[in-house]
């Protein structure tokens, strides 16, 4: 009797310790975020093995879904890049000088790598990016990508990322906006992908 009522304390015990573990992991999750989908080395074919998630009409197969646009950016067609990355599409984002674009998506862990494709149309095409971040509280901090020179023919976009810019982002930030501005020239872009978790490759 005395082993099986130690037994049951060793249970209960091991019980609440997981419990607890998975309600503190729940709350670093819920303060540092994640769960923004599926991850995949999608980039791996360009020497990036770190996983990322294809961010919500990131292809704008669905038109402007989802998408802010300005300055005379507009979805077209005929031009998607040519990897099909994200599945067969046949649309892309244009943007002249002086236009814009921005996409909500989920970030996680840390802070977050973007990439895409990109490409200038006829002639070399400058690219800025920047990232504002939204905490629990909606607060708001504005990070700097950097910027760009996009050459006339599809590619991967260098890896995007506010790592120098990190303790900027607020704590419990959950979601991120990212704007696309073009400084120069007529850019086209396709196929946004995020790392939640800013694997550097």
């Amino acid at each position: 009797m005395r082993r099986l009522a130690v037994l049951v304390v060793v249970v209960v015990a091991t019980a609440l310790a997981s419990t607890a573990g998975s309600a503190k992991a729940g709350l670093i999750t819920g303060l540092l975020g994640g769960n923004c989908g599926v991850t995949a080395p999608v980039f791996a074919p360009w020497g990036d093995f770190a996983g990322y998630y294809f961010a919500p009409n990131g292809g704008l197969e669905s038109g402007s879904t989802g998408w802010t646009l300005g300055g005379g950016a507009a979805v077209v067609t005929q031009y998607n890049e040519p990897w099909y990355l994200s599945g067969f599409g046949s649309r892309a984002l244009q943007i002249p000088t002086g236009g814009s674009a921005a996409i909500n998506v989920c970030y996680g862990l840390t802070y977050p790598g973007v990439r895409f494709f990109v490409a200038g149309e006829n002639s070399t095409a400058v690219v800025h990016v920047r990232v504002v971040s939204h905490s629990l509280l909606g607060v708001l901090s504005i990070l700097d990508g950097g910027t760009f020179k996009a050459g006339t023919g599809w590619a991967p976009s260098p890896k995007i990322s506010t790592l120098f810019s990190a303790l900027a982002a607020p704590v419990g930030t959950k979601t991120m906006q990212l704007q696309f501005t073009v400084e120069s020239g007529t850019a086209q872009i396709d196929d946004v992908f995020v790392d939640p978790l800013l694997v550097r490759s």
